[in-house]
């Protein structure tokens, strides 16, 4: 994976789950880059998994989100605001069908504190199953 010289960050990332009844949140911090590149914004971050190291980048721009991890993990998404999009999600255990539709996609980047928040929710389905609603927010800092 070719790496961008971008400004160095500290990310968080929280992710709330819920599925009927059922509460999840999963969090997770790492150190990344932050770069601009023909009118979109990119957070690139790794982050160690169970399965091994898992390399993020995401493309931010004013309509969608787009996802690309590769490592342990391999998949390409795209979140577009309103709509239902298909990807697919690669582990050493195989391969699912991803399905969201997205509800929200708002980011936000603070150049004076040098502070970034991008809110992602939408409603998951893997292998046309309902897997609950996803709200993500990533909170980025300059290092």
């Amino acid at each position: 994976m070719e790496k961008q010289h971008g400004i160095p960050i500290l990310l968080k990332q929280i992710t709330n789950i819920r599925d009927g009844f059922r509460k999840e949140t999963v969090a997770l911090e790492a150190e990344g880059f932050y770069y601009i590149k023909e009118n979109a914004v990119y957070l690139q971050f790794e982050e160690q998994q169970e399965l091994g190291k898992v390399n993020t980048v995401m493309k931010i721009t004013d309509h969608e989100v787009v996802v690309m991890r590769s490592g342990a993990v391999r998949m390409r998404h795209v979140f577009r605001k309103t709509e239902e999009t298909t990807g697919h999600y690669h582990t050493p255990f195989g391969q699912w069908t991803i399905k969201t539709k997205t509800d929200n996609i708002e980011f936000r980047y603070n150049e004076k504190r040098k502070k970034g928040h991008l809110f992602l929710s939408y409603q998951l389905k893997m292998q046309n199953e309902q897997a609950g609603r996803h709200a993500m927010t990533i909170m980025f800092k300059e290092a």
